[in-house]
């Protein structure tokens, strides 16, 4: 029969102490070494691996602790430099895209000014493409200065948020191929559309009641990425009937982003001020 039996648990390399005794499970506040055993325990170890499946699931205690050892460890260092990793992979990738005219030695003065006019709309997906990344990149950074710590669910939607960065390259290349076909830029442009909405769930997520971002942080700051997010939502949405007009224009079109965030950030620091 178990009488007594004080087991630790690591977690991130903290111990969580157990005290088993004649079957009831209390959480010690003791500070042991990870996986040591004090007092004795007349019950073999299967026996005590069967009382902690059946009896800790339904600790309450246990499942708070769970949650501080496997969410509130999550490393806010290590998560952004993944992500910046992720970021420059993304924008390096996209200069592949821009391939060298292969032309006949002998043809090259010839060829070569009318080949590289060409290539007139690979430059702009690129340019377009590389400042998207950009702007995206920015967003996340600020979203991390505001962060103060990190849980499981924001730590997936930051994965799929990067998901979709490193997705980019592909349409890019895709339209640059492309570029006289419409749906080449509507599949581009959902591609930033999702990338969008990932980022105002992460942006909800984490400041729906303070939940992960700073306290004091002043709402205001929250409100400018949302709706900085927001008015980029509309821009992509905008420039697809756009496209069925003049599908040239629909690309040039999407620069108008940087006027609209100058715009949003000037409105949002004034009404800060006042």
């Amino acid at each position: 029969m178990l009488t007594k039996c004080l087991f630790s648990f690591s977690f991130s390399d903290h111990a969580i102490p157990f005290v088993f005794e004649e079957g009831k499970i209390t959480v010690t506040k003791a500070i042991v070494d990870p996986f040591t055993q004090l007092g004795t325990c007349k019950k073999s170890p299967k026996n005590v691996h069967s009382v902690i499946g059946s009896e800790l699931k339904t600790l309450p205690a246990y499942r708070k602790l769970m949650s501080r050892y496997t969410d509130e460890t999550v490393s806010i260092p290590r998560l952004i430099s993944f992500s910046d990793g992720v970021f420059a992979i993304a924008v390096t990738l996209l200069v592949f895209n821009l391939k060298v005219p292969h032309i006949p030695a002998n043809l090259v003065h010839q060829q070569l000014p009318s080949a590289i006019l060409g290539m007139v709309p690979n430059f702009s997906t690129y340019i377009i493409s590389f400042l998207l990344v950009a702007i995206y990149w920015t967003f996340h950074h600020r979203l991390m200065n505001l962060v103060e710590r990190i849980d499981t669910p924001f730590l997936w939607m930051n994965i799929y948020y990067l998901l979709v960065i490193s997705f980019i390259p592909f349409p890019s290349a895709l339209f640059g191929s492309y570029s006289h076909d419409t749906f080449s830029f509507v599949f581009y442009i959902c591609c930033m559309i999702a990338v969008n909405l990932i980022s105002m769930i992460m942006v909800a997520y984490a400041s729906y009641k303070s939940r992960l971002i700073k306290k004091d942080l002043p709402l205001v700051i929250v409100k400018y990425l949302f709706f900085r997010l927001f008015a980029a939502i509309i821009v992509f949405i905008l420039a697809i009937p756009i496209a069925f007009f003049q599908l040239r224009w629909a690309l040039y079109y999407l620069f108008i982003l940087f006027p609209v965030n100058a715009a949003l950030k000037a409105y949002f620091k004034r009404f800060e001020k006042g």
